[in-house]
């Protein structure tokens, strides 16, 4: 094997090297290392709004951040007994809907009860009655009935709070608060550049509920310090530049070695 094809060859296998590091990198699922914390699956009056962004801990460069999060679900039951004998013939829970259809009916009187059970993870006492009505069924073959009620409607607060510390003990006060915000994101702007402080989210509904709050979640604005621990804080960044830097040595190696041939 001649010296020239050794050379193709071994530069062949440096570049297949070098793409199988820069797709491998890129292909890193780096969400799945996120670790989330289990959303509880029961609370008094409702369970909160996931965040989505920012992040806790996150590292902002400048002073306007667009908060987002999911929303959450409303829930009902609607049940549909036999007036003359008391028999349950339709009982049903339903998630974002305000209707509901029951199988055919005999001719009969019946009671129809819609119940708001809340939001996601809501463990009220007794659910507040939506909807109660005596609904008559004359036809001979029966019917169908489709019950329809107001739905409770949800906004969302928000609390933005600045961290300070005071003989050593850390105090958080509320500089910002917006309630009724209808869309599942908040823009805010008036950070100042350097300090820290925490976000959190509720539900409140049109029943007079409020949610459990969100878990607080850190931020940071917009320092040199700040965006060196952004870099070094997250293990991935230095991961890439040591990827970037393996292909560039290795393409160097190569250079080298065709001028000390060329030599």
């Amino acid at each position: 094997m001649s010296n020239r094809t050794t050379i193709w060859i071994r530069d062949a296998l440096v570049i297949t090297f070098s793409i199988y590091i820069v797709v491998s990198i890129s292909a890193v699922s780096w969400d799945n290392l996120k670790v989330v914390d289990s959303a509880p699956d029961t609370c008094k009056t409702g369970c909160p709004p996931l965040t989505n962004f920012p992040e806790d801990g996150y590292y902002h460069y400048t002073n306007s951040i667009t908060f987002d999060w999911d929303p959450v679900s409303v829930n009902y039951r609607v049940s549909v007994t036999d007036d003359d004998t008391n028999e349950l013939v339709f009982d049903g829970n339903f998630t974002n809907s305000n209707t509901a259809t029951t199988g055919r009916l005999p001719v009969g009187s019946y009671f129809v009860r819609v119940y708001y059970t809340g939001i996601s993870g809501s463990t009220f006492d007794t659910y507040p009655i939506l909807k109660s009505e005596l609904v008559d069924i004359v036809k001979e073959s029966g019917e169908k009935l489709t019950i329809l009620w107001s739905e409770v409607t949800v906004s969302y607060a928000i609390e933005i709070k600045l961290h300070s510390e005071s003989d050593g003990n850390l105090n958080l006060a509320i500089v910002h608060e917006q309630n009724k915000i209808e869309d599942t994101e908040y823009t805010y702007s008036d950070f100042t550049n350097g300090r820290t402080y925490s976000w959190s989210v509720y539900a409140q509904d049109s029943k007079g509920y409020d949610s459990v709050a969100s878990p607080l979640s850190e931020l940071n604005i917009d320092t040199t310090k700040f965006l060196a621990f952004e870099v070094f804080n997250n293990w991935e960044v230095p991961f890439l530049l040591l990827g970037v830097m393996m292909v560039i040595a290795l393409q160097a190696g190569v250079f080298l070695a065709r001028e000390e041939k060329d030599d």
